[in-house]
């Protein structure tokens, strides 16, 4: 069995100039979609990913947290506040200046074992799936890989 019989295709794409705030108005009622958003080149080769735990970093700051957790920022419109605010200072960064340069990838062509070997070791939820050419083809993720296991085993 191939990453390629398993892999999703359905994935966010973009370019390094995108700006933050418009991918997560995509992200917005979105379903089974990618599990993260792969910046791409103009012929669709990999150049990073933005992993949703990264978006969440930037959404949520450590100091708002700690304000939160100090009690400076108290209640639910204290806090959606604070976020607001912080959101309006990063929806225009770019997604190419925080997305990962060395997120682990597989070949469509691989076998689903090799995928499920480099989710194991390097604990991504999903890792990208590239053609022969470096081009981004698709995504294989741990529900994916489990749920082929199940329905066969």
């Amino acid at each position: 069995m191939k990453v390629s019989d398993l892999m999703r295709t359905n994935l966010i794409k973009v370019k390094p100039q995108a700006h933050i705030g418009h991918v997560l108005i995509w992200y917005n009622g979105m379903t089974n979609t990618s599990r993260n958003t792969y910046v791409v080149d103009e012929r669709g080769g990999l150049l990073g990913v933005v992993t949703i735990f990264d978006f969440l970093y930037m959404i949520v700051p450590e100091p708002i947290i700690q304000a939160s957790l100090e009690g400076s920022i108290q209640g639910r419109d204290d806090l959606l506040r604070a976020l607001r605010r912080n959101m309006a200072s990063i929806a225009d960064t770019e997604v190419g200046s925080i997305m990962d340069t060395r997120f682990p990838a597989v070949q469509a062509d691989d076998l689903f074992v090799t995928a499920h070997k480099t989710i194991m070791e390097r604990r991504p939820n999903a890792v990208p799936v590239l053609d022969a050419q470096g081009l981004l083809v698709g995504e294989i993720s741990r529900r994916m890989i489990l749920n082929f296991l199940v329905q066969n085993l």
